[in-house]
Parts: C-alpha cells; structure tokens; sequence
C-alpha cells in the first residue's frame, strides 16, 4: 500500500483549479480518508507554504494537522543533501518554493511516493521536483490523477 508525500503545487492545483471541493467534495472526502490513514503526508513546509497561496486551502489543511511531518533532524539533513545536489532547487523565481527540498527529503527518508503537479524541466538550472528525483535515483513522481488511478477511486 503506498504512502503518499505530496507537495504545495499538487494540493493548490486540485483546490483552485482541477477538483474544486464546491464542485467535487468526494475528491476531499478521500484525501481526508487517505489522511486518516496515514497515506498521505507532508512536511510542514508544505502548510506553510500554501498559506501564502490559498487562505481556504490552508485553513482546510490546518484542520488535518496530523498529516503534517515536522523538520526532524533526518530530514534536514536529507534536504540539505538534495540542496547541495541542486542547488537551484529553489530560487528567486516567483514559482520556486521553500518546501521542495523538504518534501523530496521527507519522501527519501520514509520511502514514499511523492505526488507534484510539477513536470521535469530536464533543465538543471531551473529543475523540478521529477528532475530532483529522477537525477537521485527515487521513484518516478506521480501527479493527482494517477494517484486517483492507483487508488481506484470512483466519485461521481
């Protein structure tokens, strides 16, 4: 059974414009469901990260806390590992985030599968989450829709 990290892009997408939860609370029904279980986590980068994106996003997500993984010493020292490989992990870019690193580190330490709206750059001056993934050897990164598909879930 797969345990998922997933990242602020994937989670702002399904919000705002892939599974509105207005239109499609089935989708948030099993990503609550997932969480319960303990299947789908993140670092707390990642909630602090969607406050600046999304205030109903992030009041949703601070209501199940328990998905979120503090920066504990393994994974900071692991984050630190993927930003000495790729430095340009995170940058000035308007787009760049501060929880990338930490979401790729949390899913090295745990062995999970990281789900990332992100698509590879193949441009080691500006890389991506797959790119980071793919140049450390992980698993391929997964977006939401495959991870409905690998959950065979059913709504509507």
């Amino acid at each position: 059974m797969l345990i998922y990290c997933i990242d602020p892009s994937a989670l702002i997408a399904a919000w705002q414009e892939r599974y509105p939860p207005e239109n499609l609370p089935r989708i948030w029904e099993r990503f609550d469901s997932l969480i319960a279980g303990d299947r789908l986590v993140a670092p707390s980068e990642v909630l602090h990260e969607t406050s600046k994106r999304s205030d109903e996003l992030h009041g949703w997500l601070k209501q199940r806390d328990t998905m979120f993984r503090e920066l504990e010493n393994d994974i900071q020292v692991e984050a630190a590992n993927v930003l000495a490989a790729y430095p340009r992990l995170v940058g000035e870019r308007k787009l760049r985030t501060s929880a990338d690193p930490f979401v790729i580190a949390l899913a090295r330490v745990d062995r999970l599968q990281i789900v990332t709206d992100e698509r590879p750059t193949s441009n080691p001056k500006r890389p991506n989450i797959p790119d980071v993934c793919a140049g450390m050897g992980m698993p391929n990164t997964m977006n939401l829709l495959q991870l409905i598909q690998a959950e065979k879930w059913v709504v509507g």
